[in-house]
């Protein structure tokens, strides 16, 4: 069979304009997924972009804003600060029935960014699936991954943590 961009699955990154975002979807198109980099903004996204191709110029991806880009992939990854976890999943909500959801939201809180500061339901993956529901497959990881590392062309030695309540989904992500 031939393997065509057709083929292909796709990843949105949801604030997919920082670092994380960036270093993930130069590992994922490696891995030969199609990517798109949502933001709020479409300049946003489209700067996003041209800043992976000044990184990583074998790296495709298309910009988009995150409502788009929710629709348009067929795994979603959440890489915004905890602050904006919520108001950014809610704006996208509908568009991530039946798909599952990565979420790497670390709850750092200003003024303590370098302390977690764990949400009144315990974890910021548990908060994103009760606003979700049961419709979306809600997968946490990548959180102690640097940015840095993933932006580089280096075999990384470490564990990643996979939680959900979903086996399909956490194989998926697996």
């Amino acid at each position: 069979m031939v393997d065509t961009d057709a083929d292909k699955e796709t990843i949105a990154i949801l604030g997919g304009t920082g670092d994380l975002g960036t270093g993930l979807a130069i590992r994922w198109s490696k891995a030969g997924y199609k990517i798109v980099i949502g933001s709020r903004t479409l300049e946003k996204a489209q700067n996003a972009v041209a800043n992976l191709q000044a990184i990583s110029p074998e790296t495709p991806a298309d910009a988009m804003v995150n409502a788009d880009a929710a629709v348009a992939g067929d795994i979603i990854v959440l890489t915004v600060p905890a602050e904006h976890q919520l108001s950014t999943l809610a704006g996208v909500k509908s568009a991530l029935t039946g798909k599952i959801l990565i979420d790497v939201t670390v709850p750092l809180v200003p003024p303590k960014v370098g302390t977690v500061q764990l949400p009144q339901e315990g974890s910021a993956g548990k908060r994103a699936q009760d606003l979700l529901g049961e419709s979306v497959m809600v997968v946490t990881a990548f959180q102690n991954i640097a940015a840095h590392l993933l932006q580089q062309d280096v075999q990384i030695e470490c564990d990643v943590l996979v939680a959900g309540n979903k086996k399909v989904a956490r194989d998926k992500v697996i």
